[in-house]
């Protein structure tokens, strides 16, 4: 899909409007995020009439204003405020959780010509149920919420104690609790697990790996635990939890006192990059590769290869503090963006395109790889900025759409949807993946030639590389209400003044510069191909004038030599004509002669033997009514004498029939 249908159209929704005091319904100091883009469907919860609101993006880009927004109202709604919503793999099922619950919704079947639910029904109920509700209200917190890596119908919840838990959801009784997993010290009380919370020993995210099931454990104080977990039967979960993966090189805060955030991204044959965030707002990537010991318990070991520090307000005075965590997700295999209190960042790390390489390569070329790992550093993207003047307002929702051009829906608290589109580094590789999957006909040869061309560094790269920006310009989305201080408005105005001249004039200009060049030399190169051109109308008119005289000279031709055939037809005509017959042909004449009238005598008798058998054919029809009419009944004996006579008189007609169809066959007669 075109990203100007998320702009144009489903910003410009309806729903928007109607969810605008729901959105800025108070969260305190926890972020939000309250929308699901799934199987071309947007889902957005509603905390004031406690349901789902979703629309068709399909079905809104083909008819534009005659798709209404569908409500998804719950058998069992959630009893607790909801923080986020995630939606299933399958796209069967969403997940709705907060810090005091997890809520599960069964989906309805879509249907219908526009594929909505219950054919488009206004309101349309959905089956729900929570998870061990009495516990998960009363006695603990909810930390974080995963689908399981290997299973459609298993859910891990992370809580405030110290443990995992893992739910089977897919059972005709109801969901139920598979098993427990202890990750660290369990605290006894609220004001222990407070206290443990703290001092950073209680953990506060996981996340499965790519292409495996092995889940990473964060702690507060920075600690990452790997725990395997693998399936086993129907609800048998075995799970081994490591000690603290060691970080190189060490550092003596162990990077960060207050983590709150890890993501893993890569897989597929390559290292997993694991990003660990601190509510700093500082970003750490490290590679998660096999630990330099001997030691089996510790396995792995985490390589920090950067760090990032992003810049959550445009105002340098502005005195935000960090009490609000930074949620990361996963947008491309190269590409991840992180929510905060101050909008939306988006982090490309160009190492990971060269990792995979890196670990295929031979050991010759391994040195020319590394340096192209180490030639471009990882780039943060302001998207959306909504810290101001006054309290900031975090953005509530956040999605992804779909490739081969993944585009950023960001929700903001007022209502407005924002879309930005991420810099496509690998949108290149990916179309011409596509490109082969549309057309398996290709054969090596086809393959190595696009290859090839591919090698070629293009004009547009050529711009890409002069646009590429250090900083960027986020968009401002701030509380209308409240006004700016003139000193801080100078200031924002100030700071975006500098960067839209050093980072965006600048280099316009300096693409300005290399398109004008372009032109000019396509321009040269273009009067060249203008003479090429005109030469080569004048050689097309010669061409033409010698075609049409050929043309002429072959028609000609034609003409002369049908008169020949017929000249020479008539004297072969008038030859034979005039020459005597000879002997032979007399003879054969003859013979032909003889041959004739054998014919007309055998079809003289072939017609006298059609005449009989008509006579006999009417004799036999007689007799057999004759026959018929009498009652008399023959014995045995003259049945069988008038058979055999009969059968004999058949048999000779049938011996005439052929004997003369082989006299006409040997006379030619029809």
């Amino acid at each position: 899909m075109d990203s100007r249908l998320y702009e144009a159209k489903l910003g410009e929704h309806k729903m928007f409007k109607d969810l605008k005091d729901s959105l800025q319904e108070d969260s305190g100091a926890k972020l939000r995020n309250l929308t699901v883009l799934k199987d071309d469907v947007f889902y957005v919860w509603n905390s004031i009439e406690n349901c789902v609101f979703s629309v068709n993006v399909q079905h809104l880009d083909d008819h534009n204003e005659n798709t209404p927004y569908q409500k998804l109202h719950l058998l069992s709604p959630p009893a607790f405020p909801v923080e986020r919503m995630m939606g299933s793999e399958c796209g069967s099922r969403l997940c709705l959780w907060g810090s005091r619950g997890v809520t599960i919704a069964e989906l309805p079947q879509r249907w219908g010509r526009g594929g909505l639910f219950d054919s488009g029904s206004q309101t349309v109920l959905c089956k729900s149920y929570s998870l061990d509700e009495r516990y998960l209200y009363s006695l603990s917190e909810v930390r974080r919420v995963h689908w399981h890596p290997t299973s459609f119908s298993h859910l891990l919840v992370l809580v405030s104690d110290n443990t995992i838990r893992l739910y089977n959801i897919a059972l005709k009784a109801g969901p139920k609790l598979v098993k427990t997993f202890s990750i660290g010290r369990k605290a006894c009380g609220s004001l222990g697990r407070t206290l443990q919370a703290g001092l950073g020993d209680a953990a506060v995210d996981f996340t499965p790996l790519p292409d495996s099931e092995r889940l990473l454990v964060l702690s507060g104080e920075g600690d990452v635990h790997l725990m395997t977990c693998e399936l086993e039967g129907n609800s048998v979960l075995q799970a081994c939890l490591s000690p603290p993966l060691a970080m190189y090189p060490p550092a003596a805060d162990n990077y960060g006192s207050e983590s709150c955030g890890v993501a893993a991204l890569g897989g597929g044959g390559a290292p997993v990059l694991v990003v660990l965030a601190t509510c700093a707002a500082t970003l750490y990537h490290c590679l998660l590769l096999p630990a330099p010991t001997d030691n089996e318990a510790d396995g792995h070991a985490l390589y920090v290869v950067e760090a990032l520090e992003l810049n959550i307000t445009l105002n340098p005075d502005d005195m935000l503090h960090y009490s609000y965590p930074v949620h990361l997700y996963n947008c491309t295999p190269n590409t991840y963006a992180c929510m905060h209190a101050g909008g939306v960042h988006a982090v490309t790390l160009p190492i990971l395109g060269h990792l995979k390489d890196y670990a295929l390569a031979a050991e010759g070329d391994t040195e020319s790889i590394l340096t192209a790992i180490c030639s471009r550093p990882s780039a943060a993207r302001h998207l959306v900025c909504t810290s101001g003047a006054g309290q900031p307002s975090p953005p509530v929702g956040f999605a992804v759409s779909p490739p081969p051009l993944p585009t950023l829906l960001i929700l903001c608290n007022d209502g407005v949807l924002l879309t930005r589109t991420l810099e496509p580094y690998d949108l290149e590789d990916r179309l011409y993946k596509e490109l082969q999957l549309k057309n398996p006909g290709l054969n090596q040869d086809d393959i190595n030639n696009i290859l090839k061309e591919r090698q070629k560094l293009s004009f547009t790269t050529i711009i890409q590389e002069i646009l590429a920006r250090e900083v960027s310009q986020p968009l401002l989305n701030l509380n209308k209400s409240e006004e700016l201080d003139p000193k801080e408005a100078l200031e924002l105005l100030t700071q975006a003044t500098l960067k839209l001249r050093g980072e965006y004039m600048s280099r316009q200009q300096r693409a300005a510069d290399a398109i004008r060049r372009k032109v000019a030399t396509l321009a040269a190169l273009g009067a060249q191909h203008d003479d090429w051109a005109a030469e080569l109308r004048k050689e097309i008119t010669e061409m033409q004038s010698k075609t049409a005289e050929l043309k002429n000279k072959l028609s000609l031709a034609n003409k002369i030599q049908e008169d020949m055939k017929y000249r020479c037809s008539a004297v072969v005509r008038s030859l034979r004509s005039a020459a005597r017959t000879t002997a032979a042909e007399r003879e054969l004449l003859e013979e032909l002669e003889r041959h004739r009238a054998r014919g007309d005598q055998l079809a003289d008798r072939i017609k006298l033997v059609k005449e009989h058998a008509l006579y006999k054919r009417a004799e036999l029809k007689q007799w057999q009514e004759e026959y018929k009419k009498k009652n008399t009944a023959l014995g045995k004996s003259h049945s069988d004498t008038i058979s055999s006579i009969l059968q004999q008189q058949t048999n000779q007609i049938s011996s005439l029939i052929e004997e003369t169809k082989l006299l006409k066959d040997q006379l030619s007669i029809v």
